[in-house]
């Protein structure tokens, strides 16, 4: 079980790197103005990162003759993008404080920039994270998009969150977006009434029917009228069978979660808070601190 820890500090880098934070939110600044798809992606990076042996960036280590294999290369990591964002912020960040500042805490700062940028509210985060020095694809278990919503749930509480939390977290949808092979069975196997009629046929025109290789498989937003804004939109889509994930449209129906989902829907300044909230919570999962780990200088290799 990865556990959620509060021993980190807020003024960790206070004598050794001040400037961190705002060295952070200046390069994701610049980077979201130049691709507005680049902070849904360390959203979701981080997700990858810190559900897999808590938030030490194990997910960015590249293979190499040595380490011949890492997380990286595992099936549910191959449609994550923004490691070069995450290079160019660390360059950032050595070039003003040489060895201080860890990768993991690097793509904590970027997610609390990248869900400020979105429009979410902005949270603190209490730094001192160390990187991992293990990244093993077989430990990648994340959950597959056609995942029933009862394993889910297991999942998220087996990290230390709620049915409620678990329900905030899928609004990470409310930005990006997902391949149609995530979904594509939902619109050619028999219609169970789960998706709407309306949004079925404009998947099935957008994605057609054959599966494709991931570098020509269509992509599509999960929200399509305000894929790059936190809100609860995204909810609003789940009570009107207007989403692509079954296991986000299952939520909308079932007993630990759809009052949750009626009342995001309900109540847009709720889930901005509670999101935000949430994703605080998200970055302290399983983390290393004290001498556990290493501070790499290049986030995708080991020292």
């Amino acid at each position: 079980m990865a556990v959620v820890v509060d021993a980190l500090d807020a003024g960790y880098y206070a004598a050794t790197c001040p400037d961190a934070e705002a060295i952070v939110q200046d390069a994701m600044s610049r980077l979201h103005y130049t691709d507005p798809t680049l902070a849904p992606a360390i959203i979701r990076m981080l997700f990858h990162d810190c559900f897999v042996r808590g938030c030490d960036a194990s997910v960015m280590i590249v293979p190499t003759p040595l380490h011949t294999t890492s997380e990286r290369t595992a099936v549910p990591n191959h449609t994550l993008r923004g490691f070069t964002a995450v290079d160019a912020v660390k360059r950032a960040l050595e070039d003003a404080c040489p060895g201080a500042v860890s990768c993991a805490d690097a793509l904590v700062l970027m997610a609390r920039d990248a869900v400020a940028l979105l429009g979410g509210a902005r949270y603190g985060v209490a730094l001192g994270r160390r990187d991992g020095t293990v990244s093993d694809p077989s430990e990648v278990d994340l959950p597959a998009p056609f995942a029933k919503l009862a394993d889910v749930l297991d999942y998220f509480a087996a990290r230390g969150f709620s049915a409620e939390e678990t329900v905030v977290l899928f609004g990470a949808h409310t930005v990006g977006g997902a391949h149609c092979s995530s979904f594509r069975y939902r619109l050619t196997g028999p219609d169970d009434g789960t998706m709407d009629e309306a949004l079925r046929r404009d998947m099935l025109d957008a994605c057609g029917a054959a599966d494709l290789p991931l570098d020509t498989d269509p992509a599509t937003f999960f929200d399509p009228d305000t894929p790059f804004v936190v809100d609860n939109d995204f909810y609003k889509q789940l009570m009107s069978n207007r989403t692509l994930l079954q296991v986000d449209q299952e939520a909308a129906t079932n007993p630990c979660t759809a009052p949750h989902v009626a009342y995001y829907a309900a109540t847009p300044d709720a889930f901005v808070r509670r999101f935000s909230e949430a994703m605080a919570k998200l970055s302290n999962v399983g983390v290393l601190e004290g001498d556990a780990g290493e501070v790499r200088k290049v986030c995708s290799r080991y020292n």
